[in-house]
């Protein structure tokens, strides 16, 4: 393995030339960022020019947010953490400005500090357009991608100090056994800075459904760290995606055994006792969540889920209800919601849920493909409501979205039987059985 390490982002400028600054418009030209890096002789320029790349372009990021953050449109954002990220979807046209190699001198030499200068231009024709995209975006991927983005800088931040402290030591390195212990304090900010890699990268893949990406980068993630819990928790929630219940349940205790103060992996955790049936557990594990951040939407529209399962219909009505009103756009716990009124046989409730979930999630479905259960679910209300016409239209959409759908087939298949389209309900029970339906 390479001796390299990385220096955090020194500066950072902003360069505004602006006609105007409204809540959804303003005129600005570039954004620029500054990012070091030390490498030793070992390295290729090109890696080390490619890292230092990196934290440029992450100040550039950070001073976008700054003029979000200082424009009306701020009220925008439930947290300050989603300014920083939403403004990474802003930035367009990333050029290197300035590149500078230069040699370190004295007892430290031998590296050399690498000095990357990019500038940015940010897209802000239309700032709203790019807001009602956010927006839009479904809770549980923001509350992701902030997540993510703050874990990194917190490492980031901690391993910029590290480094800081290095950069004394190799001024002043007096005994070979000094330069050693340099050496091996040098080999160990390198697997910490791979490790931030593979956990970024894991969460990427995992998020474009590569599965097998994903789980290889988290796997490399735990072998680099098996002390921190990032890479359980992130393979865990794969495993779960994979349906490998036991192997996703002992990475996220490993998870909250290092971390007991994550929310996020006593809400992946509880995920997983709720797939596995065990109520009592998830709900346990939601409590904990909830206690952590009590502003946590997620975990108590999960915990809704759940009492729904367990009938409690009172209280898993309360707890979607909270959800919503902590993000009135997670279309998630209008879902679920909907799915206890439908239980209820409160029909006309239901299908307003559904509704408005796929409202909110409309700009994803055909671009992600996932979320085909919603229209499923509304059809399921038409369906006993006896309005089979309506119901067939949401199975047929669900069937366009997921075209391996049993469900939909067999829900369709009945409405065509009611309707006495004998033919057309035979093909769907014929589709739906390739599929594995045993009924």
């Amino acid at each position: 393995m390479f001796e390299r390490f990385f220096l955090k982002i020194f500066t950072a400028v902003l360069l505004i030339n602006c006609l105007a600054v409204s809540p959804v418009q303003a005129k600005i030209e570039t954004v620029s960022g500054t990012g070091e890096y030390i490498m030793s002789m070992k390295e290729t320029p090109e890696f080390a020019q490619q890292n230092a790349k990196l934290y440029a372009e992450r100040a550039a990021i950070e001073q976008a947010g700054i003029f979000i953050a200082s424009v009306s449109i701020s009220k925008n954002f439930q947290l300050q953490d989603e300014i920083t990220t939403f403004a990474a979807g802003l930035l367009k046209n990333i050029n290197v400005v300035e590149n500078k190699m230069l040699p370190l001198t004295g007892e430290a030499a031998g590296y050399i500090k690498v000095v990357v200068t990019v500038e940015a231009q940010v897209d802000t024709d239309d700032f709203e357009t790019a807001l009602n995209k956010w927006q839009n975006k479904d809770s549980n991927e923001k509350s992701n991608l902030v997540e993510r983005d703050r874990s990194q800088q917190e490492l980031i931040e901690k391993q910029a100090q590290r480094i800081k402290d290095l950069e004394d030591k190799l001024a002043n390195i007096k005994t070979e056994q000094d330069r050693q212990n340099v050496q091996q304090e040098i080999k160990e900010i390198d697997k910490n800075a791979l490790y931030i890699q593979k956990i970024d990268e894991g969460w990427k893949f995992r998020h474009e459904k590569n599965f097998s990406k994903a789980l290889e980068l988290f796997n490399e993630a735990v072998e680099l760290n098996p002390n921190d819990y990032r890479g359980y928790d992130g393979r865990g929630t794969v495993y779960d995606d994979l349906n490998k219940y036991g192997q996703a349940l002992n990475d996220l205790n490993k998870a909250v055994e290092l971390n007991t103060k994550s929310f996020e992996a006593y809400n992946n955790r509880g995920a997983i006792y709720s797939n596995l049936k065990e109520y009592d557990k998830a709900i346990a594990d939601y409590n904990k969540a909830i206690e952590l951040n009590q502003n946590y939407y997620w975990a108590y529209s999960n915990r809704g889920d759940v009492y729904r399962k367990l009938k409690q219909y009172d209280k898993a009505i309360s707890d979607h209800n909270k959800a919503i009103e902590l993000d009135s756009n997670y279309y998630y716990a209008y879902n679920n919601r909907g799915l206890t009124y439908l239980d209820l046989q409160q029909y006309d409730k239901a299908i307003s849920d559904f509704n408005k979930a796929i409202e909110l999630d409309k700009d994803h479905y055909n671009q992600r493909q996932n979320r085909y259960w919603i229209y499923n679910n509304r059809g399921i209300t038409y369906k006993n409501l006896k309005q089979y016409k309506k119901a067939i239209a949401d199975f047929t959409k669900c069937i366009e979205i997921n075209s391996k759908f049993m469900w939909a087939y067999v829900n369709r298949a009945k409405c065509y039987q009611e309707l006495g389209e004998n033919k057309k309900a035979n093909a769907d029970f014929a589709k739906a059985q390739e599929l594995g339906y045993k009924g």
